[in-house]
């Protein structure tokens, strides 16, 4: 059934707007009317008519009802078929199909879940009426209706039917349009109820405001204390930087320079002329060294001491170290070797002429530091173990041979006197027997890599491991 069945009452409706409303009043209503039924003349679209009151738009839709009927009463020529639909978020989609529906074609069936776009735009074609849809209260219709509604305009249009549809709703109707509004550009005209004027897409009065969502408290705590880890990264990275600086700075400033056949590091070198006046005292120092021949103990000449003596003060300007513990035993030790060593050289010294004729050239006379080592190694020197004891506890010696013959003894020392050979005594059988070892490792393991590197000479005879502290209790049973 039509909207218009009833005229009368819809003049009687009339006639209680304008007659209880001063003309002053009407003069805007009118105008939006007429700008409402221009837009649908010439433009063809869907018209949406927004206010910020539901008094005002709904005003606006019982008039634009009458228009309707004036225009049918004064024309009788053509029967326009009117819908008029009051929204409700009550209502869903196809409850709203169904109202528009049925009020435009009565006993008609339909599809109700199909987009009015294609039923009511199928059914108009049948019947050849120019149809008006009137929708109240626009801002509850969803944006699919929205569309379809829109979408019925269009296809109408272009298929040369008459299809009007005009929605009156809150601003947020046309908010809900402008979020979407490539889907309704050039499809839908927006009508402001209080001037009249057609409304952009982008026009600012119907634009959605971004509000920015505030933080909850834990959103706000959860990003303290990501702040807080981030912090701790940075202090923590930078000091590991500062430590490697440091480092790299400790290196740099050291500088390893020579002294005497050894190795020495001069700290905090700050500047290029600190840098060569160490370099000229390491070419001095070396010039020192080269006036030593160790493999000789040949007189030196006056000239080679006067040098000797100018460059002795440039070595004592090196920083001066503390010396260790061992240092000090090993001093102690190579004293008494020194000592024992002048004893046995001076009695050596004494008959080396009288025999140097009947002698071989393997029995000249000692006169360098390789034969005075020789006769070192041919004495029996317990202290060295001894001394060697305090230095490495866990030291052991490779044993190598034994004699209880003297003169077998000293013929081996000196046949193998590079090898760096020592000997000690201890008691076998009740008598005296002379064990002849390496010089003491720190460790086992040492010893064991150095019982490889023997020459074959010494390899043959089989040598073993012993620890130190059983060649000390050898010696202390052989003194007691």
């Amino acid at each position: 059934m039509s909207a218009l069945a009833n005229t009368s009452s819809t003049n009687q409706f009339k006639h209680t707007l304008t007659g209880n409303k001063p003309l002053s009043a009407m003069v805007s209503d009118i105008s939006v009317t007429t700008r409402i039924d221009y837009n649908l003349r010439f433009t063809k679209q869907a018209v949406l008519v927004v206010a910020n009151a539901a008094e005002q738009y709904s005003q606006l839709a019982s008039q634009f009802l009458v228009s309707l009927s004036n225009s049918q009463a004064e024309e009788n020529t053509k029967q326009i078929n009117v819908a008029f639909v009051s929204a409700s978020t009550k209502l869903n989609d196809i409850q709203i199909r169904c109202r528009l529906i049925e009020q435009l074609f009565v006993n008609t069936l339909f599809d109700p879940e199909q987009s009015l776009a294609v039923s009511i735009l199928k059914f108009a074609k049948q019947h050849g009426e120019a149809i008006s849809i009137v929708v109240d209260h626009a801002q509850a219709l969803s944006l699919q209706v929205n569309y379809e509604l829109s979408q019925l305009v269009s296809l109408a249009k272009k298929q040369k039917l008459t299809i009007n549809v005009v929605l009156f709703g809150l601003i947020e109707s046309a908010q809900k349009l402008t979020s979407n509004k490539s889907l309704f550009k050039n499809k839908m005209v927006i009508i402001d109820a209080s001037t009249g004027q057609v409304l952009s897409f982008e026009d600012k009065k119907i634009q959605l405001e971004k509000s920015q969502p505030a933080l909850t408290l834990w959103q706000k705590g959860g990003l303290c204390v990501v702040l807080l880890v981030l912090l701790a990264i940075l202090v923590w990275g930078y000091q590991l930087l500062s430590e490697e600086f440091n480092k790299q700075s400790t290196k740099s400033n050291s500088l390893p320079v020579t002294i005497g056949g050894n190795d020495m590091v001069l700290q905090s070198v700050s500047s290029p002329e600190q840098t060569v006046r160490l370099m000229k005292k390491k070419e001095k120092n070396t010039d020192i060294n080269s006036f030593i021949d160790t493999n000789s103990m040949s007189d030196a000449t006056s000239e080679e001491i006067n040098k000797a003596i100018l460059a002795l003060p440039i070595a004592n300007q090196y920083k001066q170290v503390a010396a260790k513990a061992n240092d000090v035993l090993k001093a102690l030790s190579l004293v008494n070797d020194y000592d024992e060593l002048q004893a046995a050289d001076s009695s050596s010294h004494d008959n080396s002429y009288s025999q140097a004729d009947n002698e071989s050239n393997a029995d000249k006379v000692i006169v360098n530091k390789r034969d005075i080592e020789l006769v070192n190694k041919a004495e029996i020197n317990s202290n060295y173990y001894q001394n060697q004891a305090v230095v490495h506890e866990q030291g052991y010696v490779i044993q190598i041979a034994g004699f209880t013959d003297n003169n077998l003894w000293q013929r081996f020392i000196k046949q193998h006197g590079p090898e760096n050979l020592y000997s000690y005594q201890k008691l076998l059988a009740d008598k005296g027997f002379i064990v002849v070892t390496s010089k003491v490792y720190s460790n086992k393991t040492r010893a064991r890599a150095a019982i490889k590197s023997l020459p074959a000479s010494l390899g043959v005879r089989k040598p073993w491991l012993k620890d130190i502290s059983s060649v000390i209790n050898e010696i202390n049973t052989f003194k007691g």
